[in-house]
């Protein structure tokens, strides 16, 4: 994807991320006033926006802060020694590994920074939650390690998380407007759940 094409899938989600409150929580009760133009386009606006925020999340990059090269380098040397994989896991192992390993070798940014892909990051979150060792010299420098990088990449999920929650809640609104949509061409009415 381009870089011109990114940056207009951004601006449509930050447009959206603005209208958070609005735009996030379409209820059924909200389709229901919709006209027929309103709820076409609004189908249609959510559907355009789930298909290239979706395939932008793929691909868009988050800045891990870290406090040097060398911190990055002993999280690498840490996923070469001590992260237990299984069969089922060893592609996905392999590819965050390759994909750190390229991120350190282009250098941090001026912000102290590398840029890992979504996919990756969440990986390598979860490679360093089933970290192993043993004896105390291994905990103390794996401890050592999180008290170093922990932060950053916290971080850096906390906005993949909010990427992933706006995705998600696009494709609810999705749902809430193609059932209306399909409702009212059968001629039935849907039911709001909405209250418990």
């Amino acid at each position: 994807m381009s870089e011109n094409k990114n940056e207009t899938v951004m601006e449509v989600v930050q447009d959206t991320t603005e209208e958070t409150q609005e735009f996030m929580k379409i209820q059924v009760s909200d389709a229901k006033e919709f006209t027929a133009e309103q709820l076409q386009s609004e189908f249609d606006r959510h559907e355009k926006m789930a298909n290239e925020f979706g395939r932008l999340l793929q691909t868009k990059g988050y800045a891990v802060k870290f406090d040097n090269l060398k911190s990055a380098k002993n999280l690498l040397k840490h996923l070469e020694n001590n992260v237990r994989w299984t069969h089922s896991d060893a592609p996905l192992f392999i590819a965050v590994y390759t994909k750190f390993k390229d991120a350190i070798a282009k250098g941090l940014d001026s912000e102290s920074q590398l840029t890992i892909d979504g996919p990756a990051l969440n990986s390598l979150y979860q490679l360093l939650l089933k970290s192993e060792g043993t004896g105390y010299i291994a905990v103390r420098d794996y401890i050592s390690l999180l008290t170093t990088v922990g932060e950053g990449i916290t971080d850096a999920m906390h906005k993949l998380a909010t990427d992933q929650n706006t995705l998600k809640n696009v494709h609810t609104n999705l749902s809430v407007l193609d059932d209306e949509f399909n409702a009212r061409q059968m001629g039935i009415q849907v039911a709001d759940n909405t209250e418990a």
